[in-house]
């Protein structure tokens, strides 16, 4: 009797030990692992949520600086190596290709050193390859230095969707649509900062130097801010994990919502003048109006998320994109296009962040591993997306790569009908 009673007091401390930390605040929970010795910068972090969010917009708007700054070096870059564009077009897979390997991996490096860690690395790495580029002398630099920055592009691309997901949970807030809207925020000022230093500088290289400067030294500020939980401790996530379930559903869905801006950029400008015969010189103006409304969507996607739900928002968004995708391909008018474009942008705004935020609800195993794996196939749509469409084109006709687009949309809209997952 005695043994027995002795051993219940000691069970039920250990269920009391086991239950605490679910009860905890979340304030008492930092306050509990610190006293534990936890992670210090963890600690700082759970505190300084408002900085960390201000730390992963910088992260998002300096991957969108550094793609704008690598679009204005590339004529300089078959300038100086006297390539042609079927040559250029082979170099710039060495980009994608960089990017595809490196997100597998992506997850499992952030969960075993933490996502603060592997940014710190990342970005410091991928704006000397930016550099790199702007003078490297020949085409095998050219691939090695595109290799590089397409990994570290990929790896950043997959760690700051695993921090928006734990700064989400943190912060009770979303944020995954307005991040996002920081990368389109971060291409458009520094195609305008390039094109300014271009034009006063009268140098590339040093131009490049100057933005990379910049970059690096706000770094030194935010670095810190870099929300570090990630050290998944009880998970053990290996290298490359083979999506399965409602993640590789996902995957597919991600895969057509990257073809959009895909398909748009490569093949919009072309349609707009030889279809609706629009002056070449204005052509342009149909991704830039697509993109202008893409920002601003995102921007305000957040809190339409928190009124409508993200499965609504997602389903919706694809919805109003099959009519937009069909508007432009049967309404003979430039302007019909453009007003089209202009609805897209608005409309296709906050399917990928919503996508997002439910892959990080409907998680299978580790949620790098799930993010990972969702990224790697809309990267995949967004470099196959325009090849797959210039075989439509080069068969069909330019207006049927429209008609595809929204037959691809419908596909997706059945899925999101038909999946069941977690709001």
């Amino acid at each position: 009797m005695d043994s027995m009673e002795s051993k219940e007091p000691t069970e039920n401390t250990q269920n009391m030990a086991e239950t605490l930390p679910d009860k905890l605040s979340d304030a008492a929970k930092v306050q509990a692992s610190a006293a534990a010795g936890a992670d210090d910068g963890e600690c700082f972090a759970l505190k300084s949520v408002p900085m960390s969010i201000m730390a992963g917009r910088y992260a998002y708007w300096s991957l969108g600086v550094a793609m704008a700054v690598w679009a204005a070096l590339i004529p300089f870059a078959m300038e100086r190596l006297q390539v042609n564009e079927a040559q250029l077009g082979l170099l710039l897979l060495c980009l994608g290709l960089g990017a595809t390997l490196s997100m597998p991996v992506a997850g499992a490096l952030a969960n075993k050193f933490g996502c603060r860690a592997v940014q710190n690395v990342c970005i410091p790495v991928y704006y000397i390859a930016l550099f790199l580029l702007s003078f490297v002398p020949t085409p095998l630099t050219l691939a090695l230095s595109l290799a590089v920055f397409g990994a570290m592009s990929g790896t950043l691309d997959v760690v700051m969707n695993m921090q928006v997901a734990f700064l989400e949970q943190v912060g009770k807030r979303r944020l995954m649509s307005s991040l996002h809207a920081m990368y389109m925020i971060g291409v458009a000022s520094g195609a305008g900062c390039i094109a300014i230093l271009l034009q006063t500088l009268n140098n590339h290289i040093l131009a490049t130097g100057v933005v990379c400067v910049l970059i690096l030294l706000a770094m030194l500020y935010f670095q810190i801010y870099f929300f570090p939980k990630t050290k998944c401790r009880e998970e053990k996530t290996p290298l490359f994990t083979v999506p399965r379930g409602i993640i590789l559903w996902f995957g597919v869905i991600c895969f057509f919502l990257y073809m959009i801006e895909g398909v748009l950029m490569d093949w919009g400008a072309l349609f707009l003048h030889r279809i609706r015969h629009v002056p070449l010189s204005q052509a342009g103006l149909g991704y830039a109006l697509f993109a202008t409304t893409m920002t601003c969507g995102r921007l305000m996607g957040d809190r339409l998320g928190a009124r409508f739900g993200s499965k609504n928002l997602l389903f919706y968004g694809v919805l109003l994109s099959v009519g937009c995708f069909l508007a432009v391909s049967f309404i003979p008018s430039g302007y019909a296009a453009f007003a089209a474009f202009f609805c897209l942008g608005l409309f296709a705004s906050t399917t990928v962040p919503m996508l997002f935020t439910l892959t990080t609800k409907n998680t299978m195993g580790s949620l790098g591993a799930s993010i990972a794996a969702v990224s790697m196939l809309g990267y995949l749509g967004l470099l196959s997306g325009p090849a797959i469409m210039g075989f439509v084109a080069h068969n069909l006709g330019l207006p049927f790569v429209f008609i595809t687009m929204s037959i691809f949309l419908c596909v997706v809209a059945g899925l999101l009908r038909c999946l069941k997952f977690k709001e």
